[in-house]
């Protein structure tokens, strides 16, 4: 039974240690996550991706061997990458589940929600540690490379926004057959995606090759969009933060105040607080009557 407990207290001790079902009975949550991404074990394996990309970029290696890292660190980041898609695509908000305010209080939901900013962080550095890796190699020795991504990550961004404007414009501003809004969406959609990733591979078959720019390209729209839905997770943990927070705020201030508890505290003293007191000790509300209150103590002893 001790060690029970003592091993009950150890995995809550190490949240990235214990699964998903067990945090929601330990949390009392009705509701749990179901499938793979209600466990921990596909996001550990995403950590372990990124840290093993960026150890392979800062690695030494021979003209013979550093063909792995060329081929396994994009492998790791779109391995990733595509964990982090299924992820949202799978479960939704709910695929940040271990570090949500709700099960664990606001400070649990703090230090869990650490992991993901870092993994954000480390995503983003990946792809430039990866373009000074490419530098360095025997292939592109003395020449630097910058893999094109800024054409692409907009596409990605603003298609799908874009494409539903144009729609709603079409149908509700000029009324148009519902067959000509599909088509005017699609257009839109696959024309901006079209032209950002097409500037994309341009740019990387010129520096690599044809061959060896469209894998990258593909590799490069992998990682953006696992980028995104990170990026998009953490806005929900932000968010989630925000709302824990604001309502313990909340709470205090009705607590604290509306049931006058502070009041005392921080009410400001009135003039009827301050009192004077006499040779004798007597209590007096103003200077004059300490004073009136003197003087007749020195007569009656003058009078004696």
């Amino acid at each position: 039974m001790i060690m029970k407990k003592i091993l009950t207290f150890l995995l809550g001790a190490v949240p990235m240690l214990c699964f998903a079902e067990k945090a929601a009975a330990d949390a009392n949550v009705p509701e749990s996550v179901p499938g793979l991404f209600g466990t921990l074990l596909p996001y550990l394996l995403i950590v372990c991706l990124v840290a093993a990309a960026i150890v392979m970029c800062f690695m030494k290696w021979s003209e013979n061997t550093e063909k792995i890292g060329i081929v396994g660190i994009p492998v790791c980041l779109a391995a990733a990458a595509i964990l982090e898609i299924l992820a949202l695509y799978s479960v939704g908000n709910k695929a940040i589940w271990w570090c949500n305010p709700d099960r664990y209080g606001f400070w649990g939901g703090f230090f869990r929600f650490i992991p993901l900013m870092l993994v954000l962080i480390a995503q983003i550095c990946s792809i430039y540690t990866y373009q000074m890796f490419l530098s360095k190699t025997h292939a592109m020795y003395g020449k630097e490379v910058s893999i094109s991504l800024k054409p692409a990550a907009i596409a990605l961004v603003v298609a799908l926004p874009a494409a539903f404007v144009v729609a709603a414009i079409l149908q509700w501003g000029l009324k148009l057959p519902k067959f000509i809004q599909e088509i005017g969406l699609m257009v839109t959609l696959f024309g901006i995606l079209f032209i950002g990733l097409g500037k994309s591979a341009k740019s990387n078959m010129a520096q690599f090759g044809s061959k060896y720019g469209l894998i990258i390209t593909l590799f490069a729209i992998i990682y953006l969009l696992g980028v995104i839905a990170v990026v998009w997770l953490l806005i929900v943990g932000i968010f989630q933060m925000i709302i824990q927070e604001a309502i313990l705020l909340i709470l205090a201030y009705f607590f604290l105040f509306k049931t006058g508890i502070l009041n005392g505290l921080v009410a400001p003293r009135s003039s009827n607080d301050t009192v004077y007191i006499d040779e004798e000790g007597g209590v007096h509300q103003t200077i004059s009557q300490k004073a009136s209150a003197n003087r007749a103590i020195h007569e009656k002893k003058e009078s004696k």
